[in-house]
């Protein structure tokens, strides 16, 4: 039997000063997915609007354990995809994304990660209407702020790469920030996609890009060929010195994202321990704590932060500094990242701290 709905696919013991603190916390997110943020009754909601027959109860939709295949991710990923087809659809789900999965947890602010080729069908205007109606009622009933970064499929051709960014282009809206470049990186050598970062470069669109699991070569091809002010996940990058060390003087922004990538075996081997965060952290890299696919892995905003509290010993100040790196890496302007900023001190200064982690006296 799959994990149940609202069942976090990594548990930590109770902790009430730990949960508090946590639950206080301002959170800036800049790696969320729309497409794995759709909550599982809304998915069962969607099929049957739709006529599509699931074969699971949205008690049991999401098998969060099986997702350390790549793969297997990959297809639920695109089989819920598949059901986000109307404008009342992708308003739907960015207004939950935004707000149960946002707002909630503290989140002040949000660049919502779209994936227009896993729409298949579905007009690209169609989707921004949508997207741009949900956040806008969002923001209106929450406060929460959204941006939407438009991500290439990087197992497709680097000519469907440029034809998206060229669809961007002539339906440009302030909200649209700029493009990533996402699914299976063993498909998809970033440096394929070099024409197509080049055409957002001149449109004005900034630049992210996924390497969650490629060597840390791929970091320079990210910075050097396709001109990406930040990276998506990256904790190979600790691996290399050099790189590291270079990212860190220029510094070039890590959107991690600790549950679901250690399901996946990447920021921590699997073993909950979350290792290279920590590393990245003390190399001095700009890192930022995001949930990736938050109900799909089974997270939330809360619970990324509430893991690398037990795991790492971290409390209010060393968290409250990644939200403070997640203002400094995200696309808004410098007038409202000053606003932003505000916003997030202004929590921070009531957020009650835990207290320290205990030495294990053996």
């Amino acid at each position: 039997m799959s994990p149940a709905a609202g069942v976090h696919s990594t548990p930590v013991p109770a902790d009430p000063a730990i949960d508090a603190m946590v639950a206080a916390l301002p959170k800036v997110s800049l790696h969320c997915h729309l497409i794995g943020s759709v909550a599982p009754r809304t998915v069962v909601d969607l099929a049957r609007e739709h006529g599509v027959a699931l074969g699971r109860s949205a008690d049991d939709l999401y098998d969060h354990s099986s997702y350390e295949d790549l793969g297997e991710f990959l297809r639920v990923l695109d089989v819920i995809g598949s059901l986000i087809r109307d404008v009342d659809d992708f308003s739907r789900v960015t207004y939950e994304s935004l707000t149960a999965g946002g707002a909630d947890h503290g989140v002040l602010y949000r660049e919502v990660h779209l994936s227009p080729p896993g729409h298949p069908g579905v007009p690209y205007p169609r989707i921004l209407e949508g997207v741009l109606a949900g956040a806008r009622a969002a923001e209106a009933d929450t406060g929460i702020r959204a941006g939407f970064v438009v991500g290439i499929c990087r197992e497709r051709s680097g000519a469907a790469a440029v034809e998206l960014v060229e669809q961007v282009v002539e339906h440009r809206v302030d909200e649209v920030l700029g493009i990533g470049l996402d699914y299976a990186e063993v498909n998809g050598p970033p440096g394929r996609f070099a024409e197509a970062y080049r055409l957002a470069a001149r449109a004005g669109l900034r630049r992210t890009a996924h390497s969650e699991s490629g060597p840390p070569h791929h970091v320079e091809v990210l910075l050097d060929q396709l001109g990406c002010s930040r990276v998506d996940h990256g904790y190979h990058v600790v691996d290399d010195p050099v790189i590291t060390a270079r990212c860190a003087e220029e510094r070039v922004p890590f959107t991690c994202t600790p549950v679901s990538s250690d399901i996946g075996r990447y920021s921590g081997s699997g073993d909950g321990t979350h290792r290279r965060i920590a590393e990245m952290v003390d190399a001095g890299l700009c890192v930022t704590i995001d949930s990736d696919d938050p109900p799909m892995s089974g997270t939330d905003p809360t619970h990324d932060h509430r893991v690398l509290a037990h795991a790492l010993g971290w409390r209010r100040d060393r968290l409250a500094a990644l939200t403070r790196d997640a203002v400094e890496a995200c696309w808004l302007d410098g007038t409202d990242k000053a606003a932003l900023l505000a916003r997030v001190e202004a929590m921070v200064a009531t957020t009650p701290d835990a207290p320290p982690l205990q030495e294990d006296p053996a």
